[in-house]
């Protein structure tokens, strides 16, 4: 047992950088905006019609309103994209999902392994891979950690291989006397269980689930310091309400020893499933989640190579050492998306990612208030939630931040390998000299991470003993690799962008672009509307048509994903000996829709609008004026109040 505090400070990704940048960037989304409402004025305001020589109006249109035409056709053609994509995705998720259902555990017990090595402290020896929970815990109710461990605690292999990290914060009162309780009730189910305190009023640093993860997960490097078995260490980050299948972990054990020339730059994705109490929320809540989680399915198909996590991720501690970590500051509040994009643009757009065909169960927001009260409760608190979904939006700019610094490493590194013909003149090659050992200086006292940023740690042949590189940083730094470095991904980087316009700029851009028009089409005589502008109308609306219709199938596949991940689940738990206890807490249902099917899914746009592109503008509005979000638990079902109604009930 181990109950160690972390006493170090975490590195904000926008220390020491210019804060007109940092804004600039970060206000990318409002602008854009703003050119939205520009346009739509000039287009429907502001002379809205050209005018001949003598003042007479004609239907031409005008360059803004062309500009409107093009623009509103292109949103609805990705409109249309979007949910096919999401389909594919959803049947391709279904289809390994079925592939994957027996084989993983007829391979445990092969691939249960371990591995000694020599320390300093004498011979170690550890699991392959370990895994290393980060568990955040803040204000979490104390049933629900609870029924979280013993989730994981019956997996078959959580003694052999699961270090438990529960991230506390010494904002909660007794949140010591909290850990230290569930690692005396835990600590024999697991290989280890830690717990850390995540200190409060920490310059720079925000509140959030990215600063706790950030201290345990310093904690945990520390922990395991020795090269060697920091190799086999994979992190895994999840919510405290997440149930996570035994198959996860055996798939990324299943990945992690198959492809060891990879491991190090591969992160493991999963699907999310909102399964546990859907039964129990309102309708809108329940719309509104199901397309988060088929947001975030949309790019789990097999031949995507840019798979964005949501919630739930696990990635090697050598990766997260070579990218510092998981970030602190305000910008970080999307902490899924946030460290997928340090990694990603880290190692020039060259990140793996596997996707593990095992669900991550979910909760969705609820409310355990009775009545009417309840039912807005449980409203308020999905849109709060969605508002700090969609604060993640500063994730654009600090894409954009990351991608030109980026370009610099690369432009800097290929400048420190620039080799002159004997004829250059005395003065440039002396220049140079200097330059070179500038930049070599400035790396070396972090050079892992930059070899892995710019992709030279690829192009290094070194003497290894053990499989492991013995040479110190001052040694790499003193020559230069033989072989070119790593290029740069352009597809992946350009597939990236396009999934960020996606997140942050589709919802909003969709949302006053077809309410305003909307609202024109009313009080304009189509008589008078300009060819251009009708013809982009009313292919909007066929596009708007189609896209309706490919959401239904999607809600009609993922039906069919629910019931299977639902069934899956609930033989787990029967092993497991939870199943009573899990049907007592939330029950399970097969179905996804409660109501009247068709009518009750052909009602997504309602909630997408509610709970999508208005806290999703509101969002980007105010990162004009700040970048922090007050940090607020979402409400989640309660066992305790549960059980009682039931008592009363009976």
């Amino acid at each position: 047992m181990d109950t160690s505090k972390s006493k170090s400070r975490s590195n904000s990704s926008t220390s020491g950088s210019n804060p007109t940048y940092a804004w600039l960037t970060r206000t990318i989304p409002a602008w854009s905006v703003c050119f939205i409402v520009t346009m739509l004025v000039f287009s429907l305001l502001v002379e809205p019609y050209w005018k001949d020589a003598r003042g007479r109006r004609h239907e031409s249109a005008t360059p803004w309103q062309l500009v409107l035409s093009v623009y509103t056709v292109i949103l609805h053609l990705m409109s249309i994209y979007f949910p096919a994509r999401v389909c594919y995705a959803m049947g391709d998720v279904i289809m390994h999902i079925k592939q994957e259902m027996a084989a993983p555990v007829k391979d445990c017990a092969r691939r249960k392994k371990t591995q000694t090595v020599r320390t300093e402290k004498g011979s170690v020896t550890y699991p392959v891979p370990l895994f290393v929970v980060i568990l955040p815990a803040y204000k979490e109710d104390m049933h629900t950690l609870q029924e979280t461990l013993r989730v994981l605690g019956a997996h078959p292999q959580a003694r052999h291989s699961y270090h438990i990290y529960l991230a506390m914060e010494q904002k909660e009162e007794k949140s010591d006397v909290k850990a230290q309780t569930l690692i005396d009730t835990f600590n024999k189910t697991f290989y280890r269980m830690s717990y850390t305190i995540h200190p409060q009023g920490i310059p720079g640093e925000a509140q959030g689930k990215s600063s706790n993860e950030s201290w345990a997960a310093k904690q945990a490097c520390r922990d395991y310091s020795d090269e060697a078995i920091k190799q086999d260490v994979i992190i895994t980050t999840m919510d405290a309400d997440t149930h996570l299948s035994p198959r996860y972990f055996q798939q990324v054990a299943k990945w992690h020893i198959d492809e060891p020339a990879t491991r190090s730059t591969t992160m493991y994705v999963p699907p999310l499933v909102f399964d546990r109490n859907l039964h129990h929320v309102p309708l809108p809540v329940r719309t509104a989640d199901l397309m988060w989680a088929g947001a975030g399915i949309s790019s789990l198909y097999t031949s995507s190579q840019v798979c964005i996590p949501t919630s739930v991720y696990s990635l090697p501690m050598t990766l997260v050492e070579h990218v510092g970590g998981w970030d602190t500051d305000p910008g970080a509040i999307g902490e899924d998306m946030h460290m997928y994009l340090k990694c990603f643009f880290a190692l020039s757009g060259n990140l793996r990612t596997r996707i593990i065909y095992a669900a991550a169960s979910q909760c969705n927001v609820s409310s355990d208030v009775k009545g009417v009260a309840g039912y807005v409760d449980g409203l308020t608190a999905r849109y709060k939630q969605a508002l700090r979904h969609m604060w993640g939006s500063l994730d654009t700019g600090f894409a954009v931040r990351q991608y030109f610094a980026m370009l610099e490493r690369h432009r800097r590194a290929n400048l420190a390998r620039v080799d002159l013909p004997l004829s250059a003149p005395k003065y440039v090659c002396d220049a140079l000299k200097v330059v070179r050992k500038e930049l070599l200086t400035a790396c070396s006292s972090n050079w892992t991470a930059f070899y892995t940023s710019t992709g030279l740690h690829r192009s290094l042949s070194t003497p290894k003993q053990n499989g492991h590189v013995h040479k110190s940083s001052t040694d790499y730094a003193s020559e230069l690799p033989a072989e070119p470095l790593q290029p740069m991904h352009l597809v992946n980087i350009g597939t990236l962008f396009l999934r960020l316009f996606e997140a942050h700029f589709l919802p909003i851009h969709l949302a006053v672009i077809l309410t305003t028009t909307s609202i024109f089409s009313l009080v304009t005589p189509t008589t008078v509307v300009p060819g251009a502008l009708k013809l982009a109308l009313s292919i909007s609306g066929w596009c708007r048509l189609i896209g309706w219709l490919l959401m239904l199938v999607f809600f009609h596949r993922y039906s069919i994903y629910h019931s299977l991940c639902v069934g899956l689940r609930q033989e787990e738990m029967r092993k497991a000996g939870l199943l009573d206890e899990m049907k007592e807490r939330d029950g399970f249902t097969l179905h996804v829709f409660q109501i009247a099917g068709v009518l009750e899914a052909g009602l997504f746009p309602l909630g997408g609008f509610i709970f999508g592109a208005i806290p999703a503008c509101q969002a980007v509005l105010s990162h004009v004026f700040t970048d922090r979000l007050t940090y607020v638990v979402s409400l989640k079902p309660s066992f305790e109040v549960r059980r009682w109604k039931r008592r009363v009930a009976l």
